[in-house]
């Protein structure tokens, strides 16, 4: 098979895997959901390695999809290094999740069973269908079709009011940003007069702009302000998709939705679109300069935003997502710099690491009889002992610990913005990540201390807690190796050694323009130092509580916090209360004076009407007759007069 049918390949198995669940699989015996969920994804990581194997690289049209005059879209896929690094991220990770839902959605009924499973493959195609597409047209389909499945997904449980509030309002969050990726690209058609990748990059460049050859020599021959407004409106998409601010809201409420789900969206997958996009559109952001800036702005303030309010939560699952939206963060200061390759390591690492807590904070989950409140643990070490150790290793690669692969991943990125001369904005940046990496140790130990350390908590809802069965357990232990070694291909955090990933993405997104010196590494060294002290910290606060806790020193901080900055008060201030003042106001004043009373109305004159005629059906023969006989006569005087004239 060549290039092309290998990449559709890729593509379509999900999505075939999702249509059979769908139309036969709730009749089907179970077994056979548990085979086609999880084994279309493998497949198609299969044929993924495959592409990269064969270091294949080419833009492949299939047909042209509409053509009106000039106008062209056409259907290609854009097969280069970066679209299959992200290929093997989401099928390699998301196969794992998926086969470890296979246990975890055990006791849902057959019927809900399927549907699950259906879902999730209709979430892999459409990221594939995402970071596959060679236009902005199917980026965006790609880009929507994400949000619809993660509607469906945080809203699997439909019968939680909860649920089905939190995937509105992730769906809601998601549309804005389609909105603003539909008029970037809007923009970028208007100048370019093209909607594919190729074509418009190759109208910034002055060498051609093909897959694994990297978009060098920008010179924009357009006016850049047309570039600056595409840029930030492709970056509305971006913040929205990946939960920054201000667009950030939704994602803690989707912890709502199953446990593999909250894996799949806050790991490999939809959370690192908005990183996607913005290393992808790099030629675009490396002319955009304020654009380009704003990325990492947000992403600084967003990493270290998240980190804080993570601090106070009890939820074990929302200490995880405030860690992804602050992980992320660090992704887009990375893109924000121009250290595309670094974050997209990061992005790979936290893949490993953040899927790892997830489904291990899962498998405490279903120990528990679901309880999520951290307060309930305690004392866990020893009762789930594989659970805890690789919990303990995704918690030690968060925080950035050696050898783990979070250390080479994060550390690249602050030495990258920590090393780029003369530029006032990337050491601010530097100064925010190194801050927030610091509340990170804090705060991953405080989840590890409270979880699995100390004694049993007197609430505990189960005393003696099983580990997960296999099917459950492989996966977790799976990413936890790759979490520990996975750091071995690329260690230019310590200035020497391999940096596999940086080289099969630089052909597309290119160099770093500078490198790092012996003050990147100590800093590196002095970051892990005093990150891996506070979460040593953790313990004397929240287990030996020998040191006052922080929040009785500062209540007004610990309100703060707990109440997320009050965005979400703000934003049911500015915008909930006053679209619910107006549709109000309209019920009362238009839709029942107006639109009501017209189709009342409407009515009550046909009764009206219909009731006066109905005087004229006497029952009596005679009458109908006389009525026949003088129609008769009336239409025999008008023939007359008409003959006469």
């Amino acid at each position: 098979m060549n290039t092309g049918q290998l990449a559709l390949l890729v593509l379509l198995l999900p999505a075939a895997g999702a249509i059979v669940l769908a139309g036969r699989g709730w009749r089907l015996p179970r077994i056979w959901t548990k085979l086609v969920g999880p084994g279309v994804v493998w497949a198609s990581f299969v044929v993924t390695l495959v592409l990269f194997i064969n270091q294949a690289s080419e833009d492949v049209t299939y047909f042209t999809w509409i053509k009106s005059g000039s106008f062209v879209v056409p259907f290609n896929l854009l097969i280069d290094n970066l679209s299959i690094f992200m290929c093997l991220v989401i099928t390699g990770v998301g196969a794992l999740i998926v086969t470890y839902a296979v246990g975890y959605m055990a006791p849902e009924n057959d019927a809900s069973y399927a549907r699950f499973f259906t879902y999730m493959d209709v979430f892999i195609f459409s990221m594939l269908l995402l970071v596959l597409a060679g236009n902005f047209v199917f980026l965006i389909v790609g880009w929507a079709l994400v949000g619809l499945s993660s509607y469906l997904l945080i809203g699997f449980w439909y019968q939680r009011r909860s649920a089905v509030l939190a995937a509105r309002k992730a769906f809601v969050m998601n549309v804005i940003g389609d909105v603003g990726m539909i008029l970037g690209a809007f923009v970028l058609f208007t100048t370019y007069h093209s909607v594919t990748f190729a074509q418009v990059f190759q109208s910034l460049t002055s060498a051609p702009c093909l897959p694994g050859n990297f978009c060098a020599d920008i010179r924009p021959i357009h006016d850049s302000s047309s570039l600056e407004l595409a840029a930030f409106l492709l970056l509305v998409g971006a913040v929205a998709k990946s939960a920054q601010l201000p667009l950030h809201t939704w994602l803690p409420d989707a912890m709502e939705g199953p446990t593999p789900v909250s894996a799949l969206i806050h790991a490999a997958t939809m959370v690192t679109a908005g990183v996607y996009l913005v290393g992808r559109m790099h030629p675009i952001y490396d002319v955009a300069v304020y654009a380009h800036a704003a990325v990492a702005i947000i992403g600084a303030v967003t990493a270290l935003f998240a980190a804080s309010i993570a601090i106070v939560q009890t939820d074990i699952k929302r200490v995880l997502a405030y860690s992804t939206m602050s992980q992320i963060g660090y992704m887009f200061l990375a893109v924000g710099v121009g250290a595309y390759s670094a974050a997209f390591f990061h992005l790979m690492a936290h893949a490993f690491f953040k899927a790892l807590l997830f489904m291990a904070a899962g498998n405490v989950i279903h120990a528990m009889h679901d309880e999520q409140d951290m307060r309930k643990y305690g004392g866990l070490f020893r009762q789930l002992p594989r659970t805890s150790w690789s919990f303990l290793i995704g918690s030690l690669s968060l925080v950035g610990v050696i050898p783990f692969i979070g250390f080479f991943s994060k550390e690249q990125i602050l030495g990258a913005a920590f090393s780029k001369p003369d530029d006032t904005l990337s050491l601010i940046v530097w100064g925010i990540g190194f801050v927030t990496a610091l509340i990170t140790g804090f705060y991953t130990g405080r989840m590890w201390w409270m979880s699995f350390a100390g004694k049993p908590s007197p609430q505990r809802p189960v005393e003696h807690p099983h580990e997960a069965p296999p099917v459950m357990l492989i996966p977790v232990m799976v990413l936890a190796v790759l979490a520990t070694v996975g750091g071995v291909i690329q260690t230019r955090a310590l200035g020497f050694g391999p940096q596999a990933v940086s080289d099969f993405l630089d052909t597309v997104v290119g160099k770093q323009a500078w490198q790092g010196g012996i003050a990147d590494v100590v800093l590196s060294l002095v970051t892990m130092i005093l990150a891996g002290l506070l979460f040593l910290a953790a313990y004397r606060f929240y287990v030996e509580r020998t040191w006052k806790a922080w929040s009785t020193r500062f209540p007004w901080l610990q309100t703060l916090l707990e109440r997320k900055y009050y965005f979400d008060e703000a934003y049911n201030f500015a915008f909930v209360r006053p679209m619910d003042a107006i549709a109000e106001g309209g019920l009362t004043h238009v839709e029942q004076p107006l639109i009501d009373g017209v189709v009342v109305g409407t009515g009550l004159v046909t009764e009206a009407g219909a009731g006066s005629l109905s005087l004229t059906q006497s029952g009596y023969f005679r009458n109908y007759v006389l009525v026949f006989l003088a129609g008769a006569c009336i239409a025999a005087i008008l023939i007359l007069v008409r003959a006469s004239s």
